[in-house]
């Protein structure tokens, strides 16, 4: 067996998401669903994987499964064959420093190898080192996408709890699955690449701040960014490292967040200023998005499945920058309301059946609207 560091065969890997190359060389791939792609011609491949775990405690932010309990959650990972939509294995990163077996067979054969993460940014970190193996790692045929799409949301669009249909649960990381997540589903129904910048609990707004509670992760504070959560996590606050939106230009941008600005302004109890505030932050995510993704991807405002309270804002503000940047490639989605007889995952989250169902709704809209 041979070892090929990540870093020497990064110009025959295929990138999925907001990936970079950390300063030792390692391949970090920490946002749903993001990931690597390539060609193997061999008979088996081992992967060298560094992680860090998350640190949840419980309850948090209505969370119910344990009484101040801490515990860890490591990442979670899938490797796919051939471009096969199920994957052909699903394994926990759950040591720091560890070997992972990613395809074995007795003879020599080639394949086309995907590994995607699973678990959300800010619950378990992974690090791609180096390739164990008795064979080569090559460039891949390029698959041939009818679109880019864009993902920015909160834990609806993570998969928060959805594989678990248990609605007093807390978070579990063996619950979350990105690839069954409403983003993942209609990206593969309009066969889209796609990336997804989601974190548990984003808001839009800050709210008027008026009662002392944790602060929710804002999306203006994360979106211009490679990876600003990692960095933060390795100490990097100061000067973190800027996405290059050059390298992935979305035809369409799905916007899903509002859900966490409700329970802002409820527990601010100053639902008037804070409806106010929050339209004037969602104008200005929006002004934002379209500085750095250009004039020509669509952007759908979207709100759904759990909660609905801002929709109408949502179409407020989005409106009104229509108005003002004379930008008509700008729409407003709303997913259909989760079901009790669907099923409810973790937390109140939506179930993997609605998450099924809000990504067909989605891919349903766009082709309708012809929103590429």
């Amino acid at each position: 067996m041979k070892k090929i560091r990540i870093q020497d065969c990064m110009d025959v890997v295929q990138c999925f998401g907001r990936t970079g190359t950390t300063k030792e060389g390692y391949f970090s791939c920490n946002w749903t669903c993001s990931g690597l792609r390539f060609g193997f011609q061999g008979s088996s491949l081992v992967v060298r994987v560094l992680a860090v775990a998350g640190i949840e405690t419980d309850p948090a932010l209505g969370l119910v499964s344990g009484m101040n309990e801490r515990r860890e959650t490591w990442p979670y990972l899938a490797v796919f064959l051939d471009d096969e939509e199920e994957p052909y294995q699903i394994f926990k990163a759950g040591k720091a420093d560890h070997i992972y077996l990613l395809f074995q067979t007795e003879k020599e054969e080639y394949h086309t190898i995907s590994v995607r993460k699973l678990t959300e940014n800010c619950k378990g970190k992974v690090f791609f080192v180096e390739f164990l193996t008795d064979g080569e790692i090559l460039r891949a045929e390029k698959v041939s996408y009818n679109l880019k799409m864009e993902f920015i949301g909160d834990s609806i669009t993570c998969g928060f709890g959805n594989m678990i249909n248990d609605r007093d649960r807390g978070f579990y990381p063996e619950d979350e699955n990105g690839w069954m997540s409403h983003a993942a589903i209609a990206a593969r129904k309009l066969n889209a690449d796609f990336s997804v910048i989601s974190y548990s609990g984003m808001a839009v707004s800050p709210g008027t701040g008026k009662n002392d509670f944790p602060p929710f992760p804002l999306a203006d504070y994360y979106y211009p960014y490679l990876d600003r959560v990692t960095e933060e996590l390795d100490g990097v606050c100061d000067d973190p490292t800027p996405w290059d939106f050059q390298k992935y230009r979305p035809d369409v941008i799905v916007i899903n967040l509002g859900t966490n600005d409700a329970a802002v302004i409820d527990l601010n109890g100053d639902t008037n200023e804070g409806i106010v505030r929050f339209e004037a932050d969602y104008y200005n995510f929006l002004k934002s998005v379209r500085k750095y993704n250009g004039s020509k991807p669509w952007i759908i405002c979207a709100l759904g499945s759990m909660d609905y309270f801002l929709y109408e804002n949502i179409k407020r503000a989005a409106a009104m920058y229509c108005q003002d940047a004379e930008d008509a490639r700008i729409c407003c989605f709303k997913y259909g309301r989760m079901r009790i007889n669907d099923g409810v995952g973790a937390a109140n989250h939506p179930f993997v059946t609605t998450q099924i169902r809000m990504g067909w709704e989605l891919a349903d809209f766009i082709k309708k609207n012809n929103c590429f």
